[in-house]
């Protein structure tokens, strides 16, 4: 097993070579600017730096705060991997002192880990093919086409924890041949159990194709098969309600995270095949799959089909081809929802295994079927070269690769023959890493892409720079536990995990359907980039500012998006730094309660929260005044644009037009800020539009987006403009219609108490509020409530409910001194607990008790 791992890792170092090269040369990272730079490695960060020190499931730096063992188990949180590579981090850190706490070390981390995950996936895929009876210089190149693929490297560039799926699909398939053909039972066990605790989403992958796999093999049985069709039943289902048990610890909470994400369902009409433009073409140009041409050689060598598996992977491979083009089979992997092309792994694990197969057994093939194989692989790739409008060095292998093998079915010599049949797998290598190299120049490291994705990239001024850590740095001495930090680099709102500091934003795929909820809908919090995916900055509104106790505000000197009540301190290069003037107190006790379903607008939502606290099961004893509107009292007029209905229907002139709001000059004498509120919606085409109020600029996706949040009621923050709102759109026909206008004059954020005798503190789980001679009230805190928070007052349990639509809340008698808070994913003991009974039950399954029979 050594020499073979040694071997695998060789050939691992040899199919990152392109990526190492360029790494060394001009610091080219092996992680994608987009995703990768804003999600994959500040996530990295993250987890290594709360679980290095002891620290678990929650903190109030993760966003607004919450838990990320829950919501981060599509990422990394449960990740077998990645728990694997942070345990070998710290281990070597004792000896080399790694910089782990910043982004540049985990970019660098990213080869390591790689390569040694594509090692030790060649080495699951070649036992598999082995086992197959494919001879071992076949598997292993079966091995190392399937894990220096086009889509191994795009997945693992961009989204790193997808690739583990490499490591655990082979591992599946051997397990299941494992108990058909040998009735051995733990390679399966281990197997699913390892999926299911590595990551929910991708379990759902290796469930869905393993079962297809399986009903195929107990349908076509092969004469190597020794489990009968019931004992195949009752074996793997026992095995898989036993590997479920093992893995409710990490897959209960990846699950219970997709569910309480809070998304729009996917309603968008789909077509049955995909448009076959020049980059649908798998066998010569597409971003995400190429398959081998050599992969058409092995399907028209018929001869070979009377060998089962041969036939089995042929066929495969073919359907899987027909399926690729099909954005149906695309849905159903990604759980019945929008159309995510991330299954076509499988595509290249079949089409690696099937030529693994067919130079397994090359020699056998007679000089006249080679020949004739060999036409439509090199038509569709000549025709490639000649009509689409790309050419790639790697065509010039073609006639190298077909000579290699006319000249090993020509030679006699045995020995010779060895020889050449070696070289042939060694070019076919060669040709399989030139292939990716030439994919990875044109589709993953495009002119687009190839400037941000360098070292020198992450240590400027758009990522990271030595003086945004400085003054992040200075700020966060000035913090007093609670507060935060609005900043992030531009649209990167992941900045505060990898900046280390605490902030208001967050950029992931799952994160609790709650802040949706407050953002989109109670609250109607507008970003200026729509995404499902992120929240960040409260729209520059003073109330929520200081509701969510920002104390600092940074920006460069150009954004003027500035909350009011926040007042410029301090200036360092192009970064201009302003505090908050009127801070609340990060705890309060209260006694004024609103019920959520009497108040009936954001702007009274807000003013309802800084006043006392709002719950669904409280009882309003006090009164907010309505938000008036000054809609009829405003003036609005088409300007580059006309109405087709007044205040319904309007269409914007190109290249862009709106309307000008003229308010009432009562209220500008009256008011700071305004507030209007609107629906916009693009009714003529399909395409992203802006919505511009005074300088605001809104991009909104188009309706058929899968990050679309689905929100077209708005509400902008808006200072006017010598009396005027004026609203911007992209040209063409909307239905438009202004809702209302309310200002905003700041009283009761500036009314409300300041200081009291309440301290705060945190360490990660655990949350402390020190008092002294309080009133009897509800106690407000800065922790956002999630089901699991409890808490002790005085040391007796105390229920912890949700108020101010995210903050935990606790009533508290007159007199109380001390409520701890502590964090633990609901049933988590329940499950560890369902965990150990079902490892215990499969050790039992597997090694039954053998009574001792006396004579």
């Amino acid at each position: 097993m050594i020499m073979y791992m040694m071997i695998f890792l060789a050939l691992a170092v040899l199919g990152h070579s392109f990526y190492i090269y360029r790494f060394l040369q001009d610091g080219t990272i092996f992680t994608g600017p987009n995703d990768g730079l804003e999600q994959m490695l500040p996530f990295q960060l993250f987890l290594y730096e709360k679980w290095s020190h002891g620290q678990f499931f929650y903190d109030m730096s993760f966003g607004l705060g919450g838990d990320y063992y829950t919501d981060l188990a599509y990422y990394y949180s449960t990740s077998v991997v990645f728990y694997l590579n942070m345990t070998a981090v710290w281990w070597l850190n004792l000896i080399f002192n790694f910089k782990t706490n910043t982004i540049q070390f985990w970019a660098v981390n990213v080869f390591y880990i790689s390569i040694v995950k594509s090692a030790v996936a060649m080495y699951f895929t070649y036992l598999y093919l082995n086992y197959l009876k494919v001879n071992r210089p076949a598997s292993l190149l079966g091995a190392f086409l399937f894990l220096t693929s086009a889509i191994y490297f795009r997945f693992t560039l961009y989204w790193s924890f997808f690739s583990d799926v490499f490591i655990f699909l082979p591992l599946l398939l051997l397990g299941i041949e494992k108990y058909i053909q040998d009735k051995k039972k733990l390679w399966f066990i281990a197997a699913v159990s390892l999926s299911l605790i590595n990551n929910f989403y991708f379990a759902y992958y290796q469930m869905l194709f393993g079962v297809i796999y399986f009903i195929l093999r107990l349908t076509f049985k092969s004469d190597n098969d020794r489990a009968s069709r019931l004992e195949q039943w009752k074996a793997f289902v026992t095995m898989a309600v036993l590997s479920l048990g093992m893995s409710m610890f990490s897959f209960f909470y990846g699950v219970k995270g997709f569910f309480q994400n809070d998304r729009a369902p996917y309603t968008d009409p789909m077509k049955l095949f995909n448009e076959f433009d020049q980059h649908a073409n798998i066998f010569y140009d597409n971003y995400l799959v190429i398959v081998l041409y050599i992969t058409l050689q092995a399907l028209f060598t018929f001869k070979f089909y009377r060998q089962y598996f041969y036939r089995f992977f042929a066929i495969m491979t073919i359907v899987l081809i027909y399926l690729s083009f099909m954005p149906f089979i695309d849905s159903v992997f990604n759980g019945f929802s929008a159309p995510q092309k991330r299954w076509h792994y499988l595509l290249t694990f079949f089409s690696s295994g099937l030529i693994a197969m067919y130079i397994s057994q090359f020699r056998k093939i007679s000089v006249q079927n080679y020949l004739y194989s060999l036409f439509p692989g090199f038509i569709i790739i000549i025709v490639s070269y000649i009509y689409i409008d790309k050419k790639v060095e790697w065509i010039w292998y073609l006639p190298g690769i077909a000579i290699i093998g006319l000249i090993v079915l020509l030679t006699k010599n045995k020995p010779l023959q060895y020889y050449f049949y070696y070289a042939q797998i060694a070019v076919i290598m060669l040709f399989n890493w030139h292939v990716v190299k030439e994919h990875n120049i044109y589709d993953n490291y495009n002119p687009g892409i190839n400037n941000r994705a360098k070292m020198s990239y992450i240590e400027s001024s758009v990522y990271n720079s030595e003086l945004q850590q400085h003054i992040i740095d200075d700020l966060k001495k000035k913090l007093n536990p609670g507060e935060r930090i609005d900043w992030r680099v531009l649209e990167q709102d992941n900045t505060p995990l990898y900046q280390n500091f605490p902030g208001v934003s967050l950029y992931s795929s799952i994160f609790d359907g709650a802040l949706i909820d407050f953002y989109y809908n109670e609250l109607k919090i507008n970003l200026k980039e729509e995404s499902i995916s992120r929240y960040s900055t409260f729209q520059s509104r003073s109330n929520l500012e200081s509701l969510f106790n920002v104390r600092y505000l940074v920006r460069k000197d150009y954004q003027k998006d500035i909350p009011a009540n926040f007042k410029l301190i301090d200036t360092q290069g192009k970064y201009q730094i302003y505090e908050n003037m009127l801070p609340l107190p990060v705890v309060k006790v209260t006694n004024t309660e609103y019920k959520k379903s009497d108040l009936n607008h954001p702007l009274q939502r807000e003013q309802a929260m800084i006043d006392g606290v709002v719950g669904n099961n409280l009882a309003t004893n006090s009164q907010i005044p309505e938000t008036d509107n000054l809609l009829s009292a405003s003036k609005i007029t088409a300007s580059g644009a006309q109405w087709k209905q007044y205040n319904h229907t309007l269409v914007v002139n190109p290249p862009s037009g709106g309307v000008v709001v003229d308010l009432p000059k009562e209220a500008l004498k009256k008011y700071k800020d305004f507030y209007i509120e609107l629906y916009a919606e693009l009714t003529s085409q399909e395409s992203n539009i802006q919505i511009n109020v005074n300088g605001y600029a809104n991009n909104r996706l188009f309706k058929s987006s899968k990050y679309r949040t689905h929100q077209d009621h708005l509400l902008y923050r808006v200072t006017p403009k010598n009396g005027k709102i004026l609203i911007g759109l992209t040209k063409g026909t909307y239905k438009f219609e202004i809702k209302g206008i309310y200002g905003e004059d700041y009283k009761t954020l500036k009314n409300a108490p300041r200081k009291n005798n309440i301290k705060f503190t945190e360490d990660g789980n655990h949350m402390t509020v020190s008092m002294d001679n309080q009133q009897a009230g509800y106690l407000v805190t800065p922790i956002i409530f999630r089901d699991g928070l409890t808490a002790k007052v005085d040391g007796k349990k105390a229920e912890v409910e949700r108020g101010n639509y995210l903050k935990a809340v606790v009533k508290v008698p007159a007199g109380a001194k001390e409520v701890k808070f502590s964090y633990v994913p609901p049933y988590f003991y329940l499950m560890l607990v369902i965990s150990i009974v079902s490892l215990i039950l499969a050790i039992l399954y597997l090694y039954p008790l053998k009574r001792k029979i006396r004579k």
